[in-house]
């Protein structure tokens, strides 16, 4: 077994939202460390606002607006294996609320979509073209099944366009 991964979990304002459970995250990012072959790995999360992701995604990505996530991969570092990070994650809380509340499930149902989405950036997946879209939606789904989180990219199964997530309420089994 791989050793347990190191997460830290940062937040711009004083506390987390008291709809937003900050253990269940930390179990499920060390799921999706495991599922994607780097549980030994360490990885930063700096949960936001919009402004401080719209300046992070400006400086780094020459993007001037607001993102919902951000990843920076260390998969390529000389120093990579065991204990060593895998990357940094920013996420923006009013951009999640917002998606959350489109998508109709909880904040911590869209932080944990957000979460996969990012960790599967960090291992190397990316979406700039249509087939590899398809790949990292795949990963993503895998992810959020070891969670119990099921169907939420409905239309990407079915071959349906991009496969916006499916407005419905979802819960997480054990995370």
């Amino acid at each position: 077994m791989p050793p347990r991964p190191k997460i830290r979990i940062s937040w711009t304002s004083a506390r987390p939202a008291s709809d937003v459970d900050a253990p269940a995250l930390r179990r499920a990012l060390a799921v999706f460390l495991e599922g994607l072959g780097h549980g030994g790995r360490a990885l930063s999360v700096l949960f936001a606002g919009d402004a401080a992701l719209r300046a992070l995604n400006l400086a780094n990505r020459g993007e001037d607006r607001p993102t919902d996530v951000l990843s920076w991969s260390y998969l390529e570092a000389p120093e990579g294996g065991p204990g060593a990070p895998l990357g940094d994650l920013a996420l923006s809380l009013q951009r999640a609320r917002a998606q959350a509340a489109e998508n109709g499930w909880a904040l911590q149902t869209e932080l944990l979509r957000l979460l996969a989405h990012g960790c599967a950036h960090l291992a190397g997946y990316d979406h700039q073209t249509a087939a590899q879209e398809r790949k990292m939606r795949k990963v993503e789904e895998e992810l959020l099944e070891r969670i119990g989180l099921k169907g939420i990219y409905p239309e990407a199964a079915a071959g349906r366009g991009k496969g916006k997530p499916r407005a419905r309420q979802l819960v997480a089994g054990s995370t």
